[in-house]
């Protein structure tokens, strides 16, 4: 882990052991390894000499970065996980839920995943009980005074300007919760601190800055004294998910909330369109929601917004938040969509598929029409091996012919999934998946898409099964 990260989780009981590096070593790493993919980098190796570790069972590389994925090719592990960067300079990703993520961007806005729960998938995954929630280390004693009352804490900043909801808009919700009775108070991280000082301005009223002056133990012992933390999509949400303080987070401009909402059951996303800017979010849509995350009223928006509240299943093969939408509804194919979460749930966790009935809509038509179609590849590779494995004069022949109509067959349901959005995830995913995992003989790559393009198949059946009993 960063080094930067060893106060977070201080006292975690779920490791035996944690090795750190300073970020700024690891980031000149990275851009040095990733500008010479295919060279040996003494600094790297130094890293490996350092950390002695014994050979793994299984390793799971959950970074992107040019040095996890060189280190994590290069530690001995049975079984490895995530990206896997070469000696030769080639760059893998083994493990079907890294596919996923890597495939994700195709199909961003119809992801229902929570990135906490991809990775869990690369791990053991499974149900979990509806009172977990994530580690974070608190402070036993906070070396300040916090404020009386009700206590409300707004987080104004983001890793980025235009992933922040208005100052001023922050402002004025801050008025409105004092006149409500309630305690609000600013807080973030030292590089928020001119946005909180923008919001302070905007003020009539005068209220507690504790932003930029506690560490992360701090702010979570701070924040776990709060019935609620309002936050734009930054570290703040997830620390309070993780101490048990209920969440209402803004969601807009490049911030998808399936992807990076709290983890945990009852928060409430606010979600603008895509690429839409924070400022589209009206201030009498967060009222309604923060009324609605203090007292359980009806939910109601006057904008473009939806709002969407996170619950842990316990029925789920993987387990982890689904999400339900408290406002306006969803189109027919939307609705279709929701179902591939529970489908690559089912399929990728190893249980039996669900079969489909006669399709009652489009969406399920094309659905099981891909599906027919991924079967047919599956049938050719599996022709493919059969001639390989006959040593027949004319095996090669065959071979070279049913790999072209693999190709075929795979470049034509790409083009299918670039029309048809609603069958797309596990198009997507295939596609990733051979591209990416590591093969050296024919006879593999065969068998890896006689392995995939069936499973692509039963994730598109599936999820009509899903859609036909919902």
């Amino acid at each position: 882990m960063l080094e930067e990260n060893r106060a977070a989780i201080a006292d975690f009981q779920g490791v035996d052991h944690c090795h750190f590096l300073p970020q700024k070593r690891v980031g000149k790493l990275n851009k040095q390894i990733d500008q010479q993919r295919d060279q040996e980098h003494l600094p790297a190796l130094t890293i490996i000499n350092e950390l002695d570790l014994p050979p793994f069972d299984r390793l799971i590389n959950l970074t992107h970065g040019a040095l996890g994925c060189w280190l994590a090719d290069r530690l001995s592990a049975i079984n490895k996980e995530g990206g896997l960067l070469t000696v030769e300079g080639n760059w893998f990703w083994q493990g079907a839920w890294h596919a996923y993520l890597l495939a994700m961007p195709d199909f961003r806005q119809h992801n229902r995943f929570n990135l906490v729960d991809l990775y869990r998938g690369a791990g053991p995954g499974g149900p979990v009980d509806s009172c977990r929630r994530p580690y974070v280390h608190q402070a036993e004693i906070l070396p300040f005074t916090v404020p009386e009352g009700r206590l409300i804490a707004l987080n104004p900043g983001a890793s980025r300007d235009h992933r922040r909801w208005p100052a001023a808009a922050f402002a004025k919700l801050a008025e409105h919760l004092a006149a409500q009775g309630f305690t609000p108070l600013l807080v973030g991280a030292p590089s928020d601190v001119a946005t909180s000082n923008e919001v302070a301005s905007h003020l009539d009223i005068v209220i507690t800055d504790m932003c930029g002056k506690t560490s992360v133990s701090e702010m979570a012992a701070l924040l776990a004294r709060c019935e609620l933390l309002i936050s734009n999509d930054t570290g703040a949400i997830h620390i309070a998910s993780a101490v048990g303080t209920r969440c209402v987070g803004l969601y807009g401009a490049s911030a998808w909330f399936s992807e990076t909402a709290p983890w945990g059951n009852g928060h409430l996303i606010i979600q603008s369109p895509l690429e839409s800017p924070m400022r589209s979010i009206a201030l009498e849509s967060v009222l309604a929601t923060v009324s609605a995350a203090l007292g359980e009223v009806e939910i109601t928006t006057t904008g473009t917004e939806s709002v969407w509240r996170t619950h842990l299943d316990a029925d789920d093969p993987l387990g982890g938040i689904r999400y339900e939408l408290l406002t306006a509804t969803l189109s027919e194919e939307q609705q279709f969509m929701q179902h591939f979460r529970g489908a690559f749930g089912r399929i990728l966790m190893g249980k039996n598929a669900l079969s489909a009935e006669h399709p009652q809509c489009p969406s399920e038509a094309d659905a099981l029409a891909a599906s027919k179609a991924l079967m047919g590849m599956t049938a050719l590779a599996q022709q493919a091996l059969a001639q390989i494995q006959s040593e027949a004069p004319t095996a090669k022949e065959h071979v070279e012919a049913l790999g072209k109509g693999l190709e075929t067959g795979l470049e034509a349901l790409i083009e299918t999934a670039e029309r048809l959005p609603h069958v797309a995830p596990p198009i997507y995913w295939l596609q990733w998946v051979l591209h990416t995992t590591p093969v050296s003989t024919l006879t593999e790559l065969l068998a890896l898409r006689v392995k995939e393009c069936q499973r692509a198949a039963l994730i598109l059946e599936t999820a009509v099964h899903l859609h036909q009993r919902a």
